[in-house]
């Protein structure tokens, strides 16, 4: 199990351990709180938060320890953000000179000329054609993103 932890990528590792923190976090509080007030709701309230978040942590385990996730890596192009939605469309170009347009969360924040790597489970990324719709049905299919460093920025900071 270790070996497998070791293996997911930084991204994935995290989001399963927040997940799980958050969790443990609310039944803590929870548990604190009826302690100090006897409150019966809560507890049981923060024990479905709970139970909630190791079924979520659960699922991302098997998404990851599976390979049932895709990467999207590339040089971020453009971002846009239409006007009353919620989402930011980011274009990225591959190494092979490919272009691809992702739907992302607003607060997620993206630098032009910076390379990225993204993942999304694999099964549920529909494409309506609608890029509202698109944005709507796919919001539990991204799983994290992270930025890469460049070959040639690390070549100018050696020299």
């Amino acid at each position: 199990m270790k070996k497998q932890w070791d293996q997911f990528p930084f991204v994935l590792r995290r989001k399963i351990l927040l997940t799980a923190l958050a969790g443990l976090a609310s039944l803590a509080v929870s548990l604190v709180i009826f302690t100090a007030t006897t409150d019966h709701i809560l507890l049981a309230l923060g024990g479905i938060i709970f139970i909630a978040s190791l079924v979520l942590s659960g699922s991302l385990w098997s998404t990851a320890a599976c390979g049932r996730y895709e990467v999207v890596e590339g040089v971020c192009t453009s971002v846009t953000a239409p006007a009353l939605h919620r989402y930011r469309k980011v274009q990225l170009v591959d190494a092979q000179g490919a272009e691809t347009a992702l739907l992302l969360s607003k607060a997620s924040r993206f630098r032009i000329g910076s390379h990225y790597r993204f993942y999304f489970q694999t099964r549920s990324r529909p494409a309506v054609g609608n890029d509202y719709l698109d944005a709507a049905l796919s919001t539990n299919s991204f799983l994290g993103y992270e930025e890469l460093e460049t070959t040639s920025s690390a070549d100018e900071n050696l020299e």
